[in-house]
């Protein structure tokens, strides 16, 4: 069996085939760091590990920018007061909840800013809705003031 091992090793090596090994390593390398990362910001993984706080989420599918959210504390249906809070009402789909975050919520990605008022998370939504035109784009129904 060793031999077998070291002489499939030699025709790799020394039998001009090292660049495809090296190549093949590195894809396989890249494919688990990416799913990885993916995981990392997946909805699932955010809606459990956001913080309780004041801020804005940032929902993508597929790369692309679809929805931009606030979480406060006094906004007229919301129920609940920080980040993972609305996440976790999104992904149950809530009544007050967009149905295309539910329909694709296994799909979506999530970026968070944490914010310090309600004012600021207010003004930083109303901003990445237009940067992103998500209301032309995607998810969202208006511009926010």
């Amino acid at each position: 069996m060793i031999d077998l091992t070291v002489q499939v090793l030699k025709y790799y090596f020394y039998g001009g085939h090292t660049m495809g090994l090296f190549k093949s390593l590195v894809k396989g390398a890249m494919n688990v760091a990416g799913g990885v990362v993916k995981n990392i910001n997946s909805f699932e993984n955010v809606k459990d590990r956001a913080p309780n706080q004041i801020g804005v989420y940032i929902m993508s599918l597929n790369g692309k920018v679809k929805y931009v959210g606030r979480a406060i504390e006094d906004r007229p249906g919301q129920s609940t007061k920080g980040l993972r809070k609305r996440l976790q009402e999104h992904w149950r789909g809530a009544a007050n909840c967009k149905p295309e975050l539910f329909q694709y919520r296994n799909q979506i990605t999530v970026s968070l800013k944490v914010c310090q008022t309600v004012a600021q998370a207010k003004a930083l939504e109303a901003r990445l809705i237009r940067q992103y035109d998500t209301v032309q784009n995607g998810w969202n129904l208006r511009y926010e003031d």
